[in-house]
């Protein structure tokens, strides 16, 4: 009896201790899973912070026990966090997927999607794109399956992110985003946890930072706008909001409000030595405006600015920026030489980086090696049209690609409809059977009802078939006359490029066979050639800058640049021009009347317009005769000016075949007359052409009163 006494109470104490224990370890747990939510939600960008979170999660993880999963989960959560604003993304990522394992350990749903958004992120900077594809995927299929999600907008978020720095899907982040901040902006509201609200404003800024890319500055502003209840909250925070408010100003060409967003940004970013790539970035937004302005000596102190800073951060993609900067000013200082050599420094980091901005600088670099006479500029006109077609496909890819997303997108979410369609059929199938027994039983009269109610709903549905049919019968209409317009479209560039590639192809082999054999060629006879070589390449790189603006002019968006033209000027600009191409017909080009001095207009559309009605009225016009420019005001008081060449009379049906012909003939008009009834009606100016014998041939740009 007494021995049982004795272990009875024996399991008791044992009992008591292990609970102890059990609720001690609990205790603790608890303790390091608080003070993690406190740093979190007090969270304002600095460094210490970043190394307390860490502590504090590493402490939490070598207390819990193997089936503390969710304290676990938020241990590792924490500590991945830590390294993941340090930027150490090798530590993040192993965290973060331990985080996601012990989440779906615990069956913890809802708290694993936020280290499966990080670590979609985090593959990416890592190079291991084909698990940050897989993670997208899973986040992706948990939103849609689960309707229950309440951290939905931090999942639109990350799928944000993904799409628009992964994909280059902006219209599918755009959404993403906008889905985001749609979720998010109630809680925040509402919240008092700091981290909650920089959430949010972060997301806004995202919204902006498409809008930016789409270059519609306007947009930007307008979420910048929404998000600046959040700052001040966070360094981070404000240093980006500013970065972007100073982009959207230069965009806008607002100085004013651009410099007052640079001196927060350098209040705020400046008090510490950290790197902050927009200190170097907004220099070079600031002295962009003020080369726009041509103030070149201010815009000289903010490029050295950004140099400075570029060095102190030694990263390339910062270096490569401030040499094209530099090369972009000198070659607005007509420095042709150090533009050349700054344009060279910057092309390696910008071959790395950005192929936009290598595009750009191959041109710019094309463009002052010719201005400087230096035969590498065929060189570097070659790179630029293989990095050019480059980017157009990609940007051809990138499109279908989206297409092709967005497409499988509202196909799931039709399939979906067209499911729940079904059963809600079926279960109406079945009730109307239940109810077509109860007729039958209910006799005759009540079967009669019952037929005349399935006729009618026969005749119901055939009617809705045949209306579908003829909507299905327009929409392949459409879709052919869409088709059609693509076909033309394609056909239009494919004449565009074979006539510049091949004068390009002529060009290159003459100088080619300059080079290899120049015994073949007196010293007399190259000077002369060179001169002329280098005109044609003038005249050649004018018209592809002419296909670029036209290309550019087809955009939506586009302003026009309106300005004072100086006619004389006008005219001498494209008589020089077209000098070697009526020097080979001897043809002589003259003003004959200059009654009107100066004009209102886009001045590089009109140097287009008229430089491809000049070509045309030398190749047309006769040997040995004149061409006769003029500019003045008609019988309507409307300014135009007029080309008059001496050649064969046209008659009045081709004049009307030339004005009203929307196709385009590789072998006659080329892309030259469309090119110019498309811009002319830019520039609010019409094409009028008449033809005599006794005054040749007359085509003129008349321009309509705004």
């Amino acid at each position: 009896m007494h021995l049982k006494a004795l272990s009875f109470l024996l399991l008791t104490f044992v009992s008591i201790t292990c609970f102890a224990q059990n609720d001690a370890h609990y205790k603790q747990l608890v303790e390091k899973k608080n003070a993690c939510a406190a740093i979190l939600a007090s969270f304002t960008g600095k460094a210490e912070t970043f190394d307390e979170l860490i502590k504090q999660g590493n402490e939490g993880l070598k207390i819990s026990k193997e089936k503390d999963n969710e304290f676990k989960f938020i241990f590792n959560s924490a500590v991945a966090t830590g390294y993941y604003y340090k930027q150490d993304f090798k530590s993040a990522k192993l965290y973060f997927e331990n985080a996601y394992d012990e989440a779906k350990k615990a069956n913890l749903t809802e708290k694993s999607l936020k280290p499966l958004g990080n670590l979609i992120s985090i593959y990416h900077y890592l190079g291991l794109q084909s698990k940050a594809d897989s993670a997208a995927n899973k986040l992706k299929k948990i939103a849609e399956s689960t309707d229950t999600l309440k951290n939905k907008g931090i999942v639109y978020y990350n799928l944000g992110l993904y799409n628009q720095q992964q994909k280059f899907y902006y219209s599918i982040a755009l959404d993403n985003f906008l889905k985001s901040a749609g979720l998010q902006k109630p809680i925040a509201d509402t919240t008092k946890i700091l981290k909650t609200k920089l959430d949010y404003g972060n997301t806004l800024m995202m919204v902006s930072e498409i809008y930016l890319q789409l270059e519609q500055p306007n947009k930007a502003l307008e979420y910048l706008n929404e998000g600046k209840p959040y700052l001040n909250l966070s360094k981070v925070v404000d240093v980006v909001a500013y970065g972007k408010f100073i982009r959207s100003y230069v965009l806008l060409n607002n100085k004013q409000e651009a410099l007052k967003y640079y001196n927060l940004l350098h209040e705020v970013a400046g008090k510490t030595q950290d790197k902050w790539s927009e200190l170097v970035s907004s220099n070079l937004e600031l002295a962009t405006l003020f080369l726009k302005e041509k103030d070149f000596k201010i815009a000289k102190s903010y490029i050295d600015k950004a140099d400075k800073q570029s060095k102190l951060d030694n990263a390339e993609i910062l270096t490569s920026s401030v040499n094209l900067a530099y090369g972009d000013y000198y070659k607005a200082l007509k420095d042709y030489a150090q533009a050349s050599k700054y344009y060279k420094l910057a092309e390696h980091g910008s071959s790395i980086y950005s192929k936009e901005q290598y595009s750009d600088l191959l041109k710019s670099l094309t463009d002052v090696e010719i201005l400087s006479g230096n035969p590498e500029a065929s060189t570097y006109f070659n790179k630029y049209l293989i990095v050019s077609d480059s980017l157009n496909q990609r940007k051809i890819s990138l499109n279908l690609a989206e297409m092709e997303a967005k497409f499988q997108n509202t196909f799931k979410q039709q399939k979906i409809g067209v499911l729940n369609k079904e059963n809600e059929d079926k279960n109406e199938q079945l009730i109307e059977e239940k109810r077509t027994r109860w007729f039958l039983i209910g006799g005759a009269f009540l079967l009669c009802i019952a037929l005349l109610s399935i006729y009618l709903n026969f005749r119901n549905k055939q009617k809705a078939n045949l209306l579908l049919d003829k909507k299905n019968q327009e929409l392949d209409v459409l879709n052919e006359q869409l088709n059609g317009a693509n076909q033309t479209k394609a056909k239009l560039f494919s004449i565009i490029s074979h006539d510049l590639r091949s004068p390009v192809s002529q060009l290159f082999t003459f100088l080619k066979l300059q080079q290899q054999n120049p015994d073949y060629i007196s010293e007399e006879e190259k000077n002369k050639h060179q001169k002329k070589l280098m005109q044609s390449a003038t005249s050649l790189l004018s018209t592809m800058e002419d296909l670029l603006l036209w290309s550019k002019s087809q955009m939506e968006h586009f302003e026009l640049d309106i300005e004072t033209i100086d006619i004389q000027q006008l005219f001498d600009e494209t008589k020089l021009l077209m000098q070697n191409q009526a020097d080979a017909k001897n043809v002589e080009i003259t003003t004959e009347n200059l009654e009107l001095k100066t004009l209102q207009s886009d001045e590089n559309l009109l140097v287009i317009v008229l430089r491809n009605l000049m070509q045309n009225a030398i190749n047309h016009a006769h040997s040995n005769t004149q061409i006769l420019l003029n500019a003045g005001l008609n019988a309507e008081k409307k300014s135009y000016i007029s080309i008059v060449n001496q050649g064969e009379v046209i008659s009045p049906e081709k004049i009307e075949e030339l004005l009203n012909n929307q196709n385009v003939k590789s072998k006659t008009s080329g892309y030259g007359l469309l090119i110019v009834k498309e811009l002319a009606l830019k520039i609010n100016a019409e094409l009028n052409i008449s033809s005599t014998l006794e005054k040749g041939t007359e085509i003129a740009l008349i321009f309509n009163k705004s």
